[in-house]
């Protein structure tokens, strides 16, 4: 049992000691507060999705559409026309069938294509852009706004760190290597 629990110790304070030789800065930990923000990350994707429903709004308000549509109905029959039983997909002169009756219901097709210019779509796509002009001005407000938060909070939290780092030093994070050791520039000897 001793020889687990020396070696656990002297494990811990290797991994302390080697870590000691990485130091992190307060600028690192901000960036990396910056870069994993789940509020940060949102507010930019707000802009990215402004900016791609200007491109779709550019599209309807200012490019014409060229629509095809059409129809077909069709009334299928078992003919027994000529002594012959076949299915017809449309059979407009058959005498002796079973199905539809074709003088209630007959097949017939349709087909069109529409095409629209949009005559007054630049002033509705000036407005349009005027609104995304301002939803990107907020959503880049609250990424500065929440940038300068992230910081001040990183900030308080490295300087509570390093108090507690002066106050108790090194041996309490070579014990208890949950805390971050990269931080510590003092030795655990």
């Amino acid at each position: 049992m001793k020889p687990v629990v020396l070696s656990f110790i002297l494990l811990m304070f290797f991994t302390c000691a080697s870590g000691q030789k990485i130091g992190k800065t307060l600028y690192h930990y901000i960036e990396i507060a910056k870069h994993h923000s789940p509020l940060l990350n949102d507010y930019r994707n707000q802009v990215r999705m402004e900016q791609d429903e200007l491109q779709r709004l550019k599209a309807m308000y200012r490019h014409s559409h060229l629509e095809l549509n059409g129809d077909y109905l069709f009334v299928p029959v078992v003919s027994k026309d000529n002594g012959r039983t076949s299915f017809r997909w449309n059979a407009r002169d058959a005498a002796d069938y079973y199905g539809y009756d074709l003088g209630e219901s007959s097949g017939f097709l349709h087909a069109g294509v529409t095409w629209t210019q949009p005559l007054l779509g630049n002033s509705s796509y000036k407005v349009a852009q005027e609104q995304a002009k301002i939803n990107t001005e907020i959503a880049r407000n609250r990424i500065r706004l929440e940038e300068k938060q992230l910081e001040r909070t990183v900030t308080e939290q490295y300087l509570l760190f390093q108090r507690r780092l002066s106050r108790f030093g090194c041996a309490e994070y070579c014990l208890f290597p949950c805390f971050p050791i990269g931080i510590c520039t003092n030795t655990c000897a």
